[in-house]
């Protein structure tokens, strides 16, 4: 159930802060799949802690 609420809470954070951090990429003087290669970052992470959360 705490679940729940900490999503109910994430969600509206991150419709606020995403936006900030799509300006900053942006403004940055890097390849242009920086932010893609960011993403795919976080999607791994969030993989393996999901895998490691069902196997206990």
């Amino acid at each position: 159930m705490y679940f729940h609420r900490l999503l109910l809470l994430l969600i509206p954070a991150l419709y606020l802060v995403v936006p900030l951090i799509i300006e900053s990429w942006q403004g940055l003087n890097g390849p242009w799949y920086l932010p893609y290669l960011i993403w795919l970052g976080v999607i791994v992470i969030a993989f393996i802690i999901e895998r490691k959360q069902r196997n206990v």
